[in-house]
């Protein structure tokens, strides 16, 4: 059933392809419209702009883990580690979901991207935590989870 009304956050997650990235404690969704400078001697003094080149990045945080194998249904701290390393584009996908299924009805947001950074933290007497960043290429879509 689809989600209503002001929503717990906790829901609302990551996938890169099918598997939801792990042990996540929050996620975010930047979009972004270059806006050129289009001023000119009959602008009035005020400055004008034009609608330039769109953009958006994806970003989330988590809980570090070292097991290098994949575990059904989510997308480990190796995994994402191996992507950045191979320097390819990923699918990503931001939804809400139940456990690691995608809410039926819910809207989603979705497009190929690059991991371009990831950092791992390692504090004293602390959780190890990731914090890692995607960047699109190309357009990025809105649908609706079957």
């Amino acid at each position: 059933m689809a989600t209503t009304g002001v929503f717990n956050g906790t829901s609302l997650v990551v996938l890169v392809g099918s598997e939801v990235v792990a042990h996540a404690t929050s996620c975010s969704l930047s979009f972004s419209v270059d806006l050129p400078d289009s001023t000119d001697k009959q602008s009035g003094g005020w400055t004008e702009h034009i609608g330039g080149v769109k953009s958006w990045t994806l970003t989330t945080d988590g809980l570090a883990t070292v097991d290098p194998a994949a575990t059904a249904s989510y997308y480990t701290t190796s995994e994402l580690m191996t992507a950045i390393a191979a320097r390819t584009a990923v699918t990503v996908k931001f939804t809400t979901v139940s456990g690691t299924t995608p809410v039926a009805g819910d809207r989603y947001w979705s497009g190929s991207a690059f991991i371009d950074s990831m950092d791992i933290t390692a504090d004293m007497e602390s959780p190890v935590t990731y914090s890692v960043s995607f960047t699109g290429t190309g357009e990025l879509t809105q649908s609706t989870n079957p």
